[in-house]
């Protein structure tokens, strides 16, 4: 079982490589709102910026501030040093005012062939999701004028049905952790979902469906102590660090209600609607991130999750600058601790090379509610 889940990570580590040789047009994306589909459809390899490489952030802060969120700067901070050169292109969300601004800064001053802005409504009503069609619609346009080519009805509905195969594995993957004693570790299920996003999309549901049955035979029935449960939740987060504090506490992550998460792959595409519709709704539908209005949806959503994965403490983690997590931590923690789920608050960089003072936070917040 280890070596196809160890295939599935590398996918993930070898990204670059592995994009620049693929012989076709691959597009950048930021936002987990980024209708991929669409992009696919038309014959474009998709993959997920993730900042990872952009640990020296000087130029991006000179283009935007120092007081912003640390994933933008990473994700610029690729951009001004080449990483992405490869790319035709950058697909941009309105996911929040610094995005919005990460928009601008990459267009005006780094060398893209493509580029398009999508305006993700806040609060969803049937004005807004038919300006939000609206804009999936002249999104299609958009890429057959620049490609010259076709974007057919077929070519979507297909498209839809290897996202949603994709979405389906992960949730089957998800499933498994509900159980008293998983077998793929907090890192391990941040990988796999990174992994999803790296471009390789085919190779990727090949790969799971040979993990997934792995994983079915070898799932462990023994008479061990069930271990303490812990949910993250929160900003974008992709820290091995921090889970590994988690985990060698003697608790496991066991959900991650995260963009590397849940949150990138719940639901499913209806493959019987018009599929630009179908899309749409999708991405509207589903369980809102802390920039959307209805945060009693999102909390229903959470506490849902709680529920079915058997939390006993949730560690809610946001970056630091994130004013839409920071906005949004308040009123959730008034509501999780109503329901007597105990949470923890950390903020934080995305590259954070000493984390002394938040390791003795966890441990001491997890070890006082195991023993």
């Amino acid at each position: 079982m280890r070596d196809i889940l160890e295939s599935i990570v590398n996918m993930n580590e070898d990204r670059i490589n592995s994009l620049k040789r693929i012989n076709k047009p691959r597009m950048g994306w930021i936002s987990i709102y980024t209708p991929e589909e669409i992009l696919y459809a038309a014959g474009i390899t998709t993959f997920r910026i993730t900042g990872e490489r952009g640990i020296n952030t000087t130029d991006a802060n000179a283009l935007l501030s120092n007081n912003y969120c640390s994933y933008v700067l990473s994700c610029l901070s690729e951009g001004i040093d080449g990483v992405y050169d490869f790319a035709e292109g950058v697909i941009f969300v309105d996911a929040c005012d610094m995005r919005k601004r990460l928009y601008e800064a990459w267009t005006r001053n780094l060398k893209l062939n493509y580029s398009f802005f999508i305006e993700l409504p806040r609060d969803i009503n049937k004005l807004s999701r038919e300006y939000y069609k609206l804009q999936l619609h002249n999104l299609r346009k958009s890429l057959e004028t620049h490609f010259d080519l076709k974007i057919s009805e077929e070519n979507l509905s297909d498209a839809i049905k290897t996202f949603n195969k994709s979405r389906k594995l992960l949730q089957q993957m998800y499933e498994l952790r509900k159980s008293d004693f998983p077998l793929i570790s907090g890192n391990d299920a941040i990988n796999i979902v990174k992994a999803s996003t790296c471009g390789l999309r085919e190779e990727f549901n090949e790969k799971m469906d040979i993990l997934l049955k792995k994983i079915e035979d070898a799932q462990i029935r023994t008479g061990k102590l069930k271990k303490h449960r812990v949910m993250m939740c929160g900003s974008y987060f992709d820290n091995s660090d921090i889970i590994d504090v988690i985990e060698k506490t003697g608790a496991i992550l066991v959900c991650e209600d995260i963009s590397n998460g849940i949150k990138y792959f719940e639901g499913q595409i209806n493959e019987n609607n018009e599929p630009i519709d179908a899309i749409a709704d999708y991405y509207l539908d589903k369980a809102t991130c802390a920039r959307m209005l209805d945060i009693n949806k999102r909390f229903e959503h959470l506490y849902k999750l709680i529920q079915e994965y058997n939390v006993d403490s949730v560690i809610y983690f946001s970056l630091k600058f994130c004013d839409t997590n920071l906005m949004d931590y308040p009123i959730i923690r008034k509501k999780l601790n109503e329901k007597g789920i105990p949470v923890l608050f950390i903020e934080g960089e995305q590259h954070m090379t000493n984390i002394e003072s938040i390791k003795t936070r966890i441990q001491t917040f997890l070890e006082t509610r195991m023993y």
